[in-house]
């Protein structure tokens, strides 16, 4: 079967181009007639403050803030709970 991403359908063939055809085809078994939503965050708080105390002294809140893409006045926050 041709890889070419036009043939599937929708969303497919634009997962196909980023993803791969065998990644696709193993979202699409496990998930298929769902509705899934993908948050805007990637990863969960408690990674985020183990990030956050690995690299708080290498980096300062501008850089850790755009590494985990949330504002900077809000990497303080979470710094400042820590203590």
């Amino acid at each position: 079967m041709s890889k070419k991403s036009s043939n599937y359908k929708g969303i497919y063939g634009e997962m196909i181009a980023i993803l791969g055809e065998d990644t696709v085809k193993k979202i699409h078994e496990n998930y298929k007639g769902q509705q899934v939503t993908f948050p805007m965050k990637l990863y969960s708080r408690e990674y985020i403050e183990g990030y956050i105390e690995e690299n708080k002294d290498k980096k300062n809140i501008k850089e850790l803030s755009k590494d985990l893409g949330y504002s900077m006045k809000w990497i303080h926050n979470i710094m400042k709970n820590k203590k």
